[in-house]
């Protein structure tokens, strides 16, 4: 509002520059510009219920044309004839003789000036509704994009490997008889992890610490049912322990490994997670032994996609994901920026 007012300023000079062209008293002009100005200025703020009635979007856009040019004729005229109603007063007085005379001949001037604002004040309030729009599509995209973000980790909560809990589930069933003391711990690290999982995915943001502690429970659950047959090997960089990743965000990425890598491999094989900072970058890579004579499956799988989607929503094309098989090997790879990119360079 302050720079639609600020607006008539120069609009209220060139009034004055056109009377004085006229030959109008300096005096004269200013006593019939200023109130002009400050009329104008709030009659024709009116057209901003007119830009709202009819919307550029609107189907009927050539009756528009019609609707504007006749508000406009009306609006500019109500101006024109305060103004010579103004003029008419002051005119009475012994200070502006003459002032009404001079403003009826101005008065075609006066009109035309006026549909000419009308419609410039009109555009002004389209331009601010698109404004207006575009933020209010925007916020809504943003919340759109954060319920489905909430969707999404709640969906991953839900999606706790069912083969995983059950299988952990019938390996505490036969330790019960083999051996009742590893069955104990197994209940104990699977209650622990469970309750882990939970806790984290209450949350969009967690430490690279918080994550790798959440798979190391789950790790030493798959170790005891598999036994020497899968090992770990954690090269994690003392710089990036800090840093925030999406919550649950490697979990679907070690269960891959293991359940498409480990579990086809008779001699069994080793789990790598790295993860270490590169200037104002965070890279992850987890990778696993598959066996080479198992067909290559093209495209991602359903967790990698998932990975894969939620980086893409929260990084867009700052991020890069690259997933395949080199020499035996699976390897996932993810950057993307460090969350605490101030905390060390």
């Amino acid at each position: 509002m302050g720079t639609y007012l600020l607006g008539w300023v120069p609009i209220g000079a060139l009034l004055v520059f056109v009377a004085l062209t006229q030959h109008w008293g300096l005096l004269e002009a200013l006593v019939l510009a200023v109130p002009m100005c400050v009329g104008g200025a709030f009659l024709f703020l009116s057209s901003w219920y007119l830009c709202r009635a009819l919307p550029l979007s609107s189907a009927r856009f050539t009756s528009h044309w019609l609707a504007w040019i006749i508000a406009a004729v009306i609006m500019s005229t109500l101006w024109a004839w305060s103004a010579l109603l103004l003029a008419w007063i002051l005119g009475h007085t012994s200070f502006f003789p003459g002032l009404f005379s001079r403003a009826h001949a101005a008065l075609p001037t006066l009109m035309g000036m006026g549909i000419i604002l009308y419609l410039a004040t009109l555009t002004l309030h389209y331009l601010l509704d698109a404004v207006e729009r575009g933020k209010g599509a925007e916020a809504r995209e943003a919340e759109f994009r954060i319920l489905a973000q909430d969707a999404e980790l709640r969906a991953l909560r839900a999606q706790l490997n069912p083969h995983f809990l059950f299988n952990s589930l019938n390996s505490i069933s036969a330790l019960t008889t083999i051996d009742p003391a590893k069955a104990r711990t197994m209940c104990i690290l699977l209650s622990d992890f469970l309750r882990g999982s939970l806790r984290l995915g209450e949350k969009r943001l967690v430490s690279l610490a918080e994550e790798v502690e959440l798979l190391k429970a789950y790790l030493s659950i798959e170790q005891i049912r598999f036994g020497s047959r899968l090992q770990v090997a954690w090269e994690i960089d003392p710089a990036a322990a800090g840093e925030e990743i999406p919550a649950l965000l490697l979990q679907p990425l070690v269960e891959n490994a293991i359940k498409h890598g480990i579990a086809g491999l008779t001699e069994g094989g080793v789990v790598r997670v790295a993860a270490r900072r590169e200037g104002h970058a965070l890279e992850i890579r987890v990778e696993n032994p598959v066996d080479e004579d198992t067909p290559v499956v093209h495209g991602l799988g359903l967790g990698l996609r998932q990975v894969r989607s939620r980086l893409q929503m929260r990084f867009g094309d700052r991020m890069k994901f690259e997933a395949g098989v080199v020499d035996g090997v699976h390897r996932v790879q993810m950057v993307f920026p460090a969350q605490n990119s101030e905390a060390k360079p």
